[in-house]
């Protein structure tokens, strides 16, 4: 029996929302539509073990040391940029 760890769930679920979402414009737009980017923002939690993940040091947003990202692949009719985003948030000051 194989055990699919809470990570890899979530990450086959939006991959698959993802998808649909690809396909349903393509099915709209045709050839019309060459390419599409996704940016979504969110928690670390759902970066891929599997998958290198980059890391910005940022200094201009209050309470934001770093910026990660990850790129996820989806197979889909139209070329696709999806980026996974999350930043480390400081504790601010009470």
């Amino acid at each position: 029996m194989q055990t699919i760890s809470k990570s890899s769930l979530q990450e086959e679920q939006l991959r698959n929302i993802i998808a649909r979402f690809i396909q349903q414009l393509y099915e709209v737009g045709g050839y019309a539509i060459r390419h599409v980017t996704l940016t979504l923002h969110g928690d670390p939690a759902f970066f891929s073990d599997s998958r290198s993940v980059n890391a910005i040091s940022v200094r201009k947003i209050q309470g934001v040391t770093t910026l990660s990202y990850q790129d996820m692949d989806v197979e889909a009719p139209i070329s696709s940029t999806i980026t996974l985003v999350a930043t480390d948030n400081q504790k601010q000051p009470a």
